[in-house]
C-alpha cells in the first residue's frame, strides 16, 4: 500500500529535521575542538614568537613583507578601518553558517561534500595550529604593527573574557580568509549566477585585506590558508563521490531482486 502524499512530506521533514540537529551537534563538537588548541598552545609563548619572527624573515626573503606598508595606508581612513575591523571580527562565522544552512536547505545534493571539505580544511589548520604556535603581528608593536581592534572597536583578545576561548596562537594558516575562499568557492560551484559569481570573488578578498589589516595575520598565514581550501576542494568532493557510488552500489546488490 502507497504512503499517502502528506505522511510521505511530513517523514521527509522529521527526517531532514533529525539531520539538521545532527549536523548541528556535529559542528559545536568540532569547533570545540578549537578551544582546546588554547590548552595545548599555554607555555608555548616563546615557540610562537620565534616562528613569528621565523614567518617574518621568511616573508622578507620572498619579498611578501608588506603588511606593515598596507597598514599605514590602511589607518589614513579610518572608516575603512573600521570595516575591516566588522569583517574579521563578526562576518567569520556568520558567513559560514549562512552557506551551511544555504547547502542544507537548497543543495542538500551538494551537502555532503561540503561538509567533508570543510572539516578537511578544519581538521588541517587544527593540525597545524598545534604543531606550529605563531603569535599573530599585531602582538609585535614594536614593530609597527597596529592591533586595530583594540584601537578602533574596543575589542582585546587578552581580556579574561575572551582569552578563556581564544588561542592567541593560531596565526597560521588564516582560517579566516580559508573558510571564506571555502565560502566563495562553494557559493560560486553550486549557484552559478552572476551574483554568487560577486560574493565568491568580493568576499575571500575582503577576508584577506581584513586579516592583515587589523594585524592578525601575516601575507604567509592568507597564503597558507588559501592553499589547504584549495587542495581539499580538488580533493575532498571527489572522493566523497566516489564513496557515496561505492555505498549506492553495494545497497544495489545487497537488495532482493524484484520480480
Amino acid at each position: 500500500m502507497n504512503m499517502p502524499r502528506r505522511v510521505r512530506v511530513s517523514s521527509h521533514f522529521l527526517d531532514r529535521a533529525r539531520d539538521g540537529v545532527a549536523e548541528c551537534g556535529l559542528m559545536v563538537a568540532l569547533f570545540m575542538m578549537y578551544y582546546i588548541t588554547r590548552g595545548v598552545a599555554a607555555g608555548k609563548e616563546a615557540v610562537a614568537f620565534g616562528h613569528a619572527r621565523e614567518v617574518m624573515h621568511v616573508e622578507q626573503k620572498l619579498g611578501l613583507f608588506r603588511e606593515i606598508a598596507l597598514q599605514t595606508t590602511f589607518l589614513t581612513e579610518p572608516a575603512f578601518v573600521r570595516l575591516l575591523n566588522f569583517v574579521y571580527a563578526y562576518t567569520h562565522m556568520a558567513v559560514l553558517i549562512i552557506f551551511a544552512v544555504w547547502v542544507f536547505t537548497m543543495h542538500p545534493d551538494r551537502y555532503r561534500e561540503i561538509r567533508n571539505t570543510f572539516l578537511a580544511i578544519l581538521g588541517t589548520g587544527l593540525a597545524i595550529y598545534i604543531l606550529f604556535p605563531l603569535a599573530p603581528p599585531r602582538l609585535f608593536p614594536y614593530t609597527g604593527f597596529v592591533d586595530t581592534l583594540q584601537m578602533y572597536s574596543g575589542i582585546n583578545y587578552d581580556q579574561q573574557s575572551i582569552a578563556m576561548l581564544y588561542n592567541p596562537f593560531a596565526a597560521m594558516p588564516s582560517l579566516h580568509v580559508g573558510f571564506a575562499l571555502f565560502t566563495g568557492i562553494g557559493v560560486i560551484a553550486i549557484g552559478r549566477r552572476k551574483i554568487h559569481w560577486v560574493i565568491g570573488i568580493l568576499y575571500p578578498l575582503l577576508m584577506a585585506t581584513a586579516v592583515v589589516g587589523t594585524a592578525n595575520h601575516y601575507i604567509l598565514d592568507v597564503i597558507v590558508g588559501s592553499m589547504i581550501t584549495i587542495v581539499a576542494y580538488l580533493i575532498v568532493p571527489r572522493l566523497t563521490r566516489k564513496v557515496v557510488a561505492r555505498r549506492t552500489a553495494a545497497r544495489l546488490a545487497a537488495s532482493p531482486a524484484v520480480g
